[in-house]
């Protein structure tokens, strides 16, 4: 099942497109050119970058939690790196 994260989150600079990008998400088709930041029982919870269309398929096997959504992958990566940043400002990550 695909699960959107109560906190969603993006890069500032999408921060005016992120109803869209959700109610993408939450359709059951559509939804080129959104990628989601999320976390997989299949990574074992570590963080993944795919495409809405792939994170679905995925989802029918095993359960996503979808905690960030971007319109480029270069973005997506960019919204990795503030949230690995945010995790490490709050002790929450663990090298």
């Amino acid at each position: 099942m695909l699960r959107l994260n109560r906190t969603i989150r993006t890069i500032p600079e999408e921060s005016g497109e992120l109803g869209a990008m959700v109610r993408a998400v939450r359709k059951s088709r559509g939804g080129d050119g959104v990628f989601c930041v999320m976390r997989s029982e299949a990574t074992q919870g570590l963080m993944e970058i795919a495409p809405l269309l792939y994170a679905r398929f995925e989802a029918k096997q095993h359960d996503i939690e979808v905690f960030g959504l971007a319109r480029s992958k270069a973005n997506a990566m960019e919204l990795v790196r503030l949230l690995v940043d945010e995790m490490a400002k709050n002790g929450e990550l663990r090298v």
